[in-house]
């Protein structure tokens, strides 16, 4: 069974995300994994035993926060496999490990604070470099999400052909999805050269044979971050899709400090791909 990894620090953010995860996996049928990366904080000069009941506390302490969170999923979610693990150091290093030993891990969800509190989240910057570095897409939560929604989404495109590959992942990831919105922003006064829009609307349709593909231009004052959080109220959609940032779109789009502004604190539910 595939799994969504959901990683948490116990935060009501983090447990927001775990919903999100959990009522995702009910729909696409698969297993979510709580992940809890711990530090233990203890001085070198302090005596051997001291240092090691430090250690014995911090994983007592993780373990028994661990328990109660699977004992609430569990509950909630009895007809979803919800397993937990809690591991001691880094959470880039330990995440990065985690993934290359489990290939059966899909999709990432983590939570943030949303746009309520933008001068915290609950992994700080973690969560722009999970998305930086992880080879299999992330879903960023924010902590004002409503309940589990996927009827309106819009797929941010430049009309590169990579897309249509991340188009076809994120039906597959999301198989709640029923129509979709492929959204193109460009600055007033410009727009996509015709044949280029052509070619790409001709290669999405033949990536999703017998479905009629939206796709909408819309004309900004600016393109950044406040245009996109314009777009997604206006058009009230419940997740947005993008390509990783590396790539063209992103790049033009969300400078490095708007990308992470995204990550971090994302309008709504955000689901990044790597193409």
């Amino acid at each position: 069974m595939k799994t969504i990894l959901v990683p948490t620090d116990f935060s009501k953010n983090a447990f927001l995300a775990a919903q999100y995860a959990a009522s995702l996996a009910r729909e696409t049928g698969r297993k979510v994994q709580l992940y809890h990366v711990y530090i233990v904080l203890y001085s070198g000069f302090e005596e051997k035993g001291v240092s090691v009941t430090h250690v014995e506390w911090a994983d007592q302490e993780a373990n028994k926060a661990m328990d109660s969170l699977l004992a609430t999923m569990t509950e909630q979610y009895p007809d979803i496999q919800i397993e937990g693990e809690c591991v001691r150091g880094f959470m880039i290093d330990s995440l990065r490990g985690k993934l290359r030993r489990d290939d059966g891990i899909e999709l990432i969800v983590m939570g943030t604070k949303g746009v309520t509190n933008v001068a915290e989240s609950i992994f700080g910057s973690t969560t722009y470099e999970v998305l930086k570095k992880s080879p299999v897409p992330v879903l960023v939560i924010p902590g004002d999400t409503p309940d589990f929604s996927m009827q309106h989404v819009g797929f941010f495109s430049d009309f590169n052909d990579h897309e249509i590959d991340a188009l076809k992942l994120m039906t597959e990831l999301l198989s709640p999805i029923q129509t979709f919105e492929v959204i193109h922003l460009v600055k007033e006064g410009a727009q996509a050269p015709e044949d280029r829009l052509n070619s790409w609307k001709a290669k999405a349709q033949e990536g999703f044979p017998g479905k009629e593909i939206l796709v909408d231009e819309i004309s900004v004052q600016k393109v950044d971050i406040n245009s996109v959080a314009a777009v997604a109220k206006d058009r009230k959609l419940d997740l947005m899709v993008f390509t990783r940032p590396q790539k063209p779109f992103f790049e033009k789009i969300f400078g490095t400090s708007l990308t992470k502004s995204v990550a971090n604190y994302p309008i709504i539910p955000s689901l990044f791909i790597k193409s």
